[in-house]
């Protein structure tokens, strides 16, 4: 999955730090199993949930055991289904607006077999992502 960009970009600047609105990105997928193949370019994450993808994937890296993660708008979520020392299987649901059309052959989810350095890489590309997409933070009436 990648960023394309806030769904509302006109509103980064001007709105009031914790406006959800001003915080939506617009997320691509791709993907395909079994021969099914769909992508979906959807404002599916905010910035913090975003973070939260970013901590989850550094968790399973890291050989940790987190919990299912799913967001505001339940396009996708992510859960492990199993790990050890040299990997985890990781499930990526889909629903909604990111789903693929339904047909016999549609998955309900996906299931990725990856090597924790390859966890780790898809960690460092996501967090490069997210260099353009900071999480706002209040301000408070001083300044800080």
């Amino acid at each position: 999955m990648t960023i394309e960009g806030y769904q509302f970009p006109e509103l980064v600047s001007v709105a009031d730090p914790l406006d959800h609105d001003a915080t939506w990105l617009r997320v691509r997928g791709t993907f395909g199993v079994n021969g099914v193949e769909w992508s979906f370019v959807d404002p599916c994450l905010m910035t913090v949930e975003a973070q939260e993808l970013l901590d989850w994937l550094r968790e399973v890296a890291e050989g940790g055991s987190p919990e299912e993660l799913r967001f505001t708008e339940p396009n996708v979520a992510f859960a492990l289904d199993e790990s050890n020392p040299e990997g985890a299987a990781l499930r990526l649901m889909f629903s909604n607006e990111s789903a693929p059309e339904e047909t016999s052959e549609t998955p309900a989810h996906i299931i990725l077999n990856m090597a924790l350095r390859d966890v780790e890489s898809a960690a460092d590309e996501w967090a490069s992502e997210l260099r353009s997409y900071p999480v706002p933070r209040r301000r408070f009436p001083n300044g800080t």
